[in-house]
């Protein structure tokens, strides 16, 4: 009798260190954040009662001139990014997916950029694309071009974040969708060949069905990851030009750690965790409505 109760109570035991994990650095910040969005809490404050204020920290975001500027300049930063690394990323996973020499080498190499910490990355593109002494300025001066003000003119300055991004988070889309691709029976391909079928239908009548479970997950996590972005951005232009580079991510982090303003970096961060929901809902509904009930196990 022991010994069966002690086998219905063992895979519940074993949950217990992931729910620990879970509950310590998941639940709790998520539930302290939602008590501090509803009070009033500074950093010159954090040591006296807090007062109650209710949803007031989420009604003044919505009018915040700030706030907004930040949200425009989070959807052309998340667009840009999940775009160009995904559609770079496939065409890499694709390309090196062939029967060419040195294919597994060039991989390896194509994914140094994903292993380096966006911090670094964010120094490394700042010294490249410096409007006085930059690496680019200098070639571009060097073919008789006029330097471009890649991190000073708010009009380029979120691009050039979006290309230092692109750098960064590329390779893991490409070795997402390599993963994919190896799933992919080589046997499909043949009785298609049989059939008749060119590498361009093949690719886009097999492989891109096939890969779908795979570009889910991989939109939702490099969006999700775009969105909660900012390390590369505070390395590079620190929310500059005139905030043309502050996506919300950022202005959260400013909020909270540099004006103190604790209560309303949690509703900043409670908003942008309402925004990757939605991001990631509206992935399933798009990939559902196409037809893509396939599991990745059975791919």
């Amino acid at each position: 009798m022991l010994e069966r109760r002690t086998q219905r109570i063992q895979p519940y035991l074993l949950l217990v260190p992931s729910l620990l994990i879970l509950t310590v650095f998941l639940l709790f910040p998520l539930l302290w954040n939602v008590y501090l969005s509803v009070h009033n809490v500074s950093l010159s404050t954090i040591l006296r009662d807090w007062k109650y204020v209710g949803p007031n920290n989420y009604l003044s975001l919505l009018t915040d001139p700030g706030f907004h500027s930040s949200l425009k300049v989070s959807i052309l930063f998340v667009g840009g990014s999940v775009t160009l690394q995904f559609f770079l990323g496939l065409v890499l996973a694709v390309v090196l997916n062939q029967q060419i020499r040195g294919s597994n080498t060039l991989r390896a190499l194509f994914i140094i950029p994903w292993t380096v910490s966006a911090v670094i990355t964010g120094f490394s593109f700042k010294f490249i694309f410096n409007d006085s002494f930059g690496i680019l300025n200098y070639g571009l001066e060097q073919m008789g071009l006029n330097p471009v003000s890649w991190l000073s003119d708010p009009s380029m300055v979120l691009w050039t974040i979006v290309i230092a991004n692109m750098w960064h988070g590329t390779p893991f889309t490409m070795l997402f969708l390599t993963a994919g691709l190896f799933s992919i029976s080589p046997v499909v391909y043949e009785a298609a060949l049989i059939d008749g079928a060119t590498k361009t239908k093949s690719f886009f009548h097999i492989t891109l069905p096939m890969l779908k479970p795979f570009i889910l997950i991989n939109l939702i996590l490099i969006t999700m990851w775009s969105v909660n972005f900012f390390d590369l951005i505070l390395v590079m232009t620190n929310g500059g030009p005139l905030f043309a580079s502050t996506t919300a991510s950022l202005y959260m982090y400013r909020q909270a750690f540099e004006f103190g303003l604790l209560s309303k970096g949690s509703v900043v961060g409670l908003f942008l965790i309402g925004v990757n929901l939605v991001l990631a809902y509206s992935y399933l509904k798009l990939f559902r409505k196409d037809g893509t009930e396939v599991e990745v196990a059975r791919v």
